[in-house]
């Protein structure tokens, strides 16, 4: 969203007395908003709330009318501090991840009565840097996405332990990246289990995965998409050796989605919907996914990109 002058002369400034929350149209938390933090009014309502932007985040949402109050118009330099104040900066990450088994996404990094949004397992957020939490251990400032679009729709902080980010171990130690050129996938099969999409060596996407079990391990090294299908029925009978579909280890499975295979004897990346035990073992040497997350490795995938497996 394109932002008036904030020095306008019309602009009508108010700040908020108590902590709160900036709301999304669907009445959502988006942020949570620190007393004082400067808002410039768009609109008003008619259900007792105000449509702002907040320099702060940079961000436009709504807030109650009983939480603010006029305040005269800030200069740029009270603006710029506002965008400053946080918690400890201790380094940039900008990686798509996935949240693990859960977590509550706050407004401050530190366990308390904080709460912005509860996220499931295998939630899609991007962790934009690692801060020092009040409690002294390390916590990402993170946008919680959208489960469909990937676009962001949370900013707050997730303790470092409940987030499963990507080791980076084929990309280029090059400030440019300019060796890695390209889309390639990384499938980490150290538990929880990722798959990442990689565009010209960065990091563009990220979702956990189920993986091989014991006996019917994902192959490891480097392979290549050799051929896709967009529906198809999985059999046991095909394999090889064939096992009967009825017997032990045997399987039959109707509209599996977007199947991508990168190995000759059957691998693949695919729409999984028999089981959601996503980051751990539970295939017969695929790599399954949740349906979004299959949608988005088809579209972004074709033959011939790369499938780097490792542990």
């Amino acid at each position: 969203m394109a932002h008036a002058d904030p020095q306008s002369a019309d602009a009508t400034w108010i700040a908020n007395h108590l902590e709160t929350r900036l709301l999304g149209a669907d009445g959502l938390p988006i942020v949570g908003l620190p007393r004082w933090s400067r808002m410039r009014v768009l609109r008003g309502l008619p259900n007792g709330m105000i449509d702002v932007w907040v320099p702060r985040f940079n961000l436009t949402g709504l807030v109650a009318v009983s939480t603010i109050g006029p305040v005269p118009a800030p200069d740029q330099d009270e603006l710029e501090a506002e965008r400053q104040d946080g918690p400890t900066f201790m380094g940039g990450i900008g990686m798509p991840g996935r949240i693990v088994g859960g977590a509550n996404l706050r407004t401050w990094p530190v366990v308390g009565n904080n709460l912005l949004r509860t996220v499931g397992h295998n939630a899609p957020v991007r962790i934009l840097d690692s801060v020092e939490g009040d409690d002294g251990e390390e916590w990402y400032r993170a946008n919680g996405l959208d489960t469909r679009t990937y676009q962001p729709v949370t900013l707050g902080y997730i303790h470092h332990s409940l987030v499963r980010l990507p080791r980076l171990r084929y990309t280029s130690p090059s400030p440019d990246r300019g060796d890695t050129p390209g889309r390639h996938f990384e499938a980490d099969l150290r538990e929880p289990a990722l798959i990442t999409a990689f565009e010209d060596g960065t990091p563009v996407w990220s979702t956990l995965t189920l993986k091989g079990t014991v006996s019917h391990r994902t192959p490891s090294g480097v392979h290549h998409i050799l051929w896709r299908v967009p529906n198809e029925t999985m059999t046991s009978e095909r394999v090889y050796p064939p096992i009967p579909r009825d017997a032990p280890g045997g399987y039959y499975l109707t509209n599996v989605l977007w199947t991508q295979y990168f190995t000759s004897d059957g691998a693949s990346i695919h729409y999984n919907y028999w089981s959601s035990n996503w980051g751990y073992a539970g295939s017969h040497g695929c790599l399954g996914i949740a349906y979004n997350e299959a949608r988005f490795a088809w579209d972004w995938a074709d033959v011939g990109t790369p499938v780097y497996v490792f542990t």
